[in-house]
């Protein structure tokens, strides 16, 4: 049983409050997958103008990655590349890529990073943007 700190600055921390807090802080990582689950159902119902909901979007990227006979790997990071939509709608691949940088490769963490670079090929030239952006990543090795 955790008991409450007494210290109201890290200076006055002590080997006992440490082994508190990594205690606790391990009971939060093993909800981890939980959480992540519970805020990709968010996307449920969300449609932003597309034609389907956010959360079947992920859930048809997903498909297709396993079908493709992608890693387990990629059809997590397929299923997961668009969690930030929620709550950074205007950089979202950059939080899905910080979500699962711990536990992906670089080269799936790098290609959930740029999705909507790569992605923007196909409608960036209706918003005013150079849909060849893409092109700045040509002889990467991811």
């Amino acid at each position: 049983m955790s008991r409450k700190p007494a210290f109201t600055s890290f200076s006055e921390t002590t080997a006992e409050d440490w082994e508190n807090i990594f205690s606790e802080q391990a009971s939060m990582y093993t909800e981890l997958p939980n959480r992540i689950i519970d805020h990709l159902k968010l996307l449920k119902g969300d449609f932003s103008g597309f034609p389907v909901d956010r959360l079947n979007h992920c859930l048809q990227t997903a498909t297709l990655a396993q079908e493709a006979d992608e890693s387990e790997e990629h059809v997590v990071c397929a299923l997961l590349h668009d969690i930030g939509d929620t709550l950074a709608s205007l950089n979202h691949a950059d939080l899905a890529a910080t979500i699962l940088q711990p536990f992906v490769s670089e080269e799936n963490h790098w290609m959930v990073k740029h999705h909507g670079i790569f992605q923007g090929y196909h409608f960036f030239h209706h918003i005013g943007l150079d849909r060849n952006m893409r092109d700045q990543f040509r002889g990467s090795p991811n």
